[in-house]
């Protein structure tokens, strides 16, 4: 496939739409911690502020959201930040269509949980899980499942494998299960242990089903997770709305990652019409320490960041994370020898760049105010008068 090379200062100036002449915009997401920025854009009117009409698209899963993508069934989506390359090149068998991202939506967020079993076994680490493996003799076989074979969760998954010695392709069995499922799987002993985004982790792990070993931002440091993909003819037909997009939603990952904003965040995310889990299941991330278990904690300072200064451009590093990541597992069959260029075209920091500017910074939202002792005095000084 030939190289794809990014439309450098060729995007026009931001400008403001009237209402009639908006197009309706179709972005959409899964329902994990990281489509926040999505979310709050739409609660808190970022998208009309800056001129657009968006409807959000609830999705079951990656699978769908790839479909949907490829056939143009939708403009915009929530993706794994691996999808920018499986869409462009075709790995995996699928049709190729030449995608781009212009915004990194979060890092981290996902855990590493071993079931109760293992943990009984006395397994802490990877390396301690070797043990129990060759203690066993080859006469059981343990399975550990990540939510996608493109995904920072498989990589991340056979990475802490690797990390106590353990081959995740010889020593165990990996499986794909989507990520609502995996501590139901755990429960009933279908699966030893996973790696899952938030707030599916945090969902097994307050039930009690399981034991946290890890965040992912302590395996793979800022390691880049969720980015808002578009195809690479919805950039170049209709621009202007791009950047506004990016715009609206580089000032709504700022409110996210507002330590002041995060019980806030986790009751809008908690909507059925959303996420629909508990707010305790979002906060444990959002706001935590995190419950690794009944009696272990962690801090959540870095479990999930969304703008965090700066951190939500997308760069050539990040790019080239996810590139060696794929070619380290073995998923690179269909992918050819990329430049810098080649990822560049990918991870369009200059779409960033010519975004910032409009991004404003967040005026302090009502969501954010707590109310009650203003009512409270209201209740008060209506029983004096009356």
């Amino acid at each position: 496939m030939p190289s794809v090379t990014p439309a450098l200062n060729k995007t026009p100036p931001l400008t403001k739409r009237s209402s009639s002449s908006r197009r309706r915009i179709s972005v959409a997401y899964v329902p994990l911690t990281d489509c926040a920025p999505l979310i709050v854009a739409k609660e808190l009117g970022l998208y009309e502020k800056h001129g657009l009409d968006v409807r959000l698209v609830r999705e079951p899963g990656w699978a769908s959201v790839r479909e949907r993508m490829l056939h143009s069934e939708i403009d915009a989506a929530h993706a794994p930040a691996s999808m920018v390359f499986e869409m462009t090149y075709g790995l995996g068998g699928i049709a190729p269509v030449r995608s781009l991202t212009g915004l990194v939506l979060a890092h981290h967020g996902n855990a590493i949980v071993i079931s109760d079993q293992l943990r009984d076994q006395g397994v802490t680490d990877a390396s301690s899980l070797l043990q129990v493996i060759r203690s066993f003799s080859g006469n059981k076989r343990f399975t550990f499942a990540s939510v996608l074979s493109y995904s920072s969760q498989h990589y991340l998954m056979r990475d802490w494998l690797r990390s106590g010695g353990i081959d995740p392709d010889l020593d165990v069995d990996m499986i794909v299960v989507p990520p609502p499922l995996v501590a139901e799987c755990m429960e009933k002993g279908h699966i030893d242990g996973y790696c899952v985004a938030e707030p599916w982790g945090s969902v097994g792990l307050l039930k009690g089903v399981g034991q946290g070993v890890m965040l992912s931002s302590e395996l793979a440091p800022m390691h880049p997770e969720k980015i808002f993909m578009v195809r690479e003819d919805f950039e170049r037909d209709r621009a202007d709305e791009h950047q506004s997009l990016i715009s609206c939603l580089i000032e709504a990952g700022r409110w996210c990652d507002q330590f002041k904003n995060r019980r806030s965040l986790a009751m809008m995310l908690a909507s059925p019409k959303y996420i629909d889990v508990s707010v305790s299941a979002l906060e444990n991330a959002l706001l935590g320490p995190y419950h690794l278990s009944e009696t272990q904690r962690t801090s959540a300072d870095l479990a999930i960041l969304f703008h965090h200064d700066g951190l939500d451009r997308p760069t050539l590093d990040q790019a080239k994370w996810i590139l060696n990541s794929i070619r380290q597992h073995r998923l690179d069959r269909d992918l050819p020898l990329l430049t810098d260029d080649d990822l560049g075209a990918l991870f369009r920091s200059d779409l960033y760049d010519r975004a910032l500017p409009h991004a404003e910074p967040f005026k302090e939202s009502i969501l954010t105010l707590d109310l009650s002792p203003f009512f409270g005095l209201l209740f008060g000084c209506l029983v004096l008068l009356f």
